[in-house]
């Protein structure tokens, strides 16, 4: 996907999908950005490459054997792209680094009008921070 394409975009709508065992705090795997002509999802993948690809969101779904489930959910306030819906999208900036050469997309920065979000691969992770 190019991810230059994106900008200008307005961000409508934030979904994730939320990884909960137990009585844990649910974790966000997964996140899928509703722009104005396209949604996108963000994740780690199992072998640890961060992806953005389009698509819509999947449904939520239980892990009998795990004792675990899978919700997909509006993206609670914690979420630091939340706080940019109604924005628009400035530019995206892929972050490199990761594989034997250095060539694998490892996070990439949003940059809205009023602040940056960086999603990256961390340690398998979905890690987002606001700049």
């Amino acid at each position: 996907m190019e991810l230059a394409s994106l900008a200008t975009k307005r961000l409508i709508d934030v979904v994730v999908a939320q990884f909960v065992h137990g009585t844990n705090a649910p974790e966000v795997i997964e996140v899928r950005l509703r722009l104005e002509s396209v949604i996108i999802g963000v994740e780690v993948a199992a072998d640890w490459s961060f992806r953005i690809e389009p698509g819509e969101p999947g449904q939520s779904y239980v892990m009998e054997e795990l004792g675990s489930r899978v919700d997909v959910v509006s993206a609670p306030d914690g979420v630091p792209f939340v706080r940019h819906i109604g924005e628009r999208l400035v530019r995206v900036v892929e972050r490199f680094g990761g594989g034997v050469d250095g060539t694998e997309r490892v996070g990439t920065e949003f940059v809205f009008d009023s602040g940056t979000v960086v999603a990256e691969s961390w340690a398998g992770d979905l890690r987002m921070t606001s700049g």
